[in-house]
């Protein structure tokens, strides 16, 4: 789920930009760990999705001249963890079931508390399973939706083969994956000036693929979607954009960003850049001129209707 945490299930709604502190490691054990933090860990995957949902709300009005959000009876939330992007899902499907799969217990019971507290319990449903042994059976879904998941897979081909066929024909697959590092600083803050941020980005995402064992922004998805059987193919960059003064949450997210990134890259850093970043970790509740800029890669695909598959309803 998104962010990786062992075995904390593969997708995780969000938006963990550099997932540090996460783990990113393909193993995936955490959910073998009596003492891993789950509490933590969903706190931080709840703020990730947050602050990437004006892409989901943009997402689906991308796609209004193919999926009938109003009508979809099926969809899939793949790795879907604490369930924030579930829920946005349900909102914007408001007949549809939308069945949340993830490996992670713990996160699969905050995808139900939140689904109880948006009144979507009777169609919320969760499903736990890890994907990279095979998908359980479900019904076939309008959509399936997959967060920031392919990119932890030994063999994401595999995958999206299966879930050509979790598809009904006609079906719609969406993926989100990594796209160009967040922004969040002025042009002319002194540590965007000298090239302090950049650093910092620069040092965690190398970090981030040497955990991957792979930069997952230079996959060709489109390849390997079209490997699986899938047509229609669209592969775009979105952004969610979060103007100064930032909320509450926006200021939260982007403190964790900067000290857990600080700590994830461990000494790729100088003294001075680990000094200069700490202090903006304690500026952001007060500063006002702040934004956050983040950016995912979208891809979507269609199951094809194939004469013999499937007819369309007469009118």
């Amino acid at each position: 789920m998104g962010n990786d945490d062992g075995k904390h299930g593969h997708g995780h709604d969000h938006d963990h930009d550099h997932d540090h502190g996460h783990g990113h490691d393909r193993g995936h054990r955490h959910g073998q760990d009596p003492d891993f933090d789950w509490e933590a860990m969903a706190l931080r995957l709840e703020g990730d999705a947050t602050m990437v949902l004006p892409i989901v709300d943009d997402i689906v009005q991308s796609l209004s001249a193919q999926v009938e959000w109003a009508t979809a009876t099926h969809l899939l939330d793949l790795g879907c963890g604490p369930g924030i992007v579930t829920c946005a899902l349900a909102r914007h499907a408001p007949v549809a079931h939308v069945t949340a799969l993830d490996s992670s217990v713990p996160l699969l019971a905050r995808v139900r508390h939140h689904a109880a507290e948006a009144h979507l319990a009777t169609r919320v449903h969760t499903v736990e399973a890890d994907i990279e042994t095979a998908l359980p059976a479900l019904r076939p879904m309008d959509v399936v939706w997959a967060g920031m998941v392919l990119h932890h897979l030994a063999d994401p081909g595999e995958v999206l083969a299966g879930l050509l066929h979790a598809l009904q024909p006609g079906g719609t697959l969406v993926m989100l994956e990594f796209a160009g590092a967040p922004a969040a600083l002025p042009d002319d803050d002194p540590l965007a000036v000298d090239g302090t941020w950049a650093r910092l980005e620069a040092a965690t995402t190398a970090a981030r693929n040497e955990r991957l064992g792979l930069d997952p922004v230079t996959v060709d998805w489109a390849a390997l979607l079209t490997g699986a059987g899938f047509t229609g193919i669209t592969d775009t960059t979105m952004v969610a954009h979060h103007r100064a003064p930032l909320e509450a949450t926006a200021r939260e997210w982007l403190e964790r960003h900067v000290r857990s990134g600080i700590e994830f890259v461990g000494d790729a850093l100088s003294a001075a850049d680990v000094a200069a970043l700490t202090a903006l970790a304690h500026q952001v509740s007060t500063r006002n001129d702040l934004f956050v800029s983040m950016e995912r890669r979208v891809l979507t695909a269609r199951r094809p209707i194939r004469g013999g598959d499937w007819e369309p309803p007469a009118e």
